[in-house]
């Protein structure tokens, strides 16, 4: 299987640029270890940073480098930001309309999620079910 990764290369975020943006992500996580029970949640910090890898190289997430969390979780984590439009939030806060760039290019890449009718999901989701907050308010 071929992994696809783009040759653009991806700027540190620096100790400044994570503390104008962490306020974003201030909540934690809602998957985090509760009672003790599971593993430790990643921090939000290097989550994020493999999201802006990804968002900033336009790679696929398993091509995800090792010095970053495993893909799966920080996939699924980005998918709850994005959702709730806290990557875009912290893209613009960053970048402005070229971190927004991002994000659409993102946004086009992601795949609407499918669900069996009658699909009762484990974790709350919003309306979209799968679809960027960005894609859902366009579409309406």
């Amino acid at each position: 299987m071929e992994i696809l990764t783009s040759s653009r290369t991806c700027p540190e975020l620096t100790e400044t640029q994570w503390e104008s943006i962490a306020p974003l992500f201030h909540g934690g996580h809602p998957e985090a270890t509760r009672r003790g029970r599971g593993r430790p949640a990643h921090s939000a910090r290097s989550v994020f940073e493999a999201i802006h890898w990804v968002l900033w190289t336009a790679s696929v997430w398993a091509a995800l480098p090792e010095c970053y969390p495993d893909f799966r979780t920080c996939h699924r984590r980005f998918k709850v930001w994005f959702e709730a439009g806290l990557v875009q939030q912290a893209m613009e806060t960053l970048y402005g309309d070229e971190g927004l760039d991002l994000c659409s290019a993102m946004g086009a890449r992601m795949q609407v999620c499918r669900r069996a009718p009658g699909f009762k999901p484990r974790f709350r989701t919003s309306p979209g079910l799968g679809w960027s907050v960005a894609q859902h308010e366009a579409e309406n």
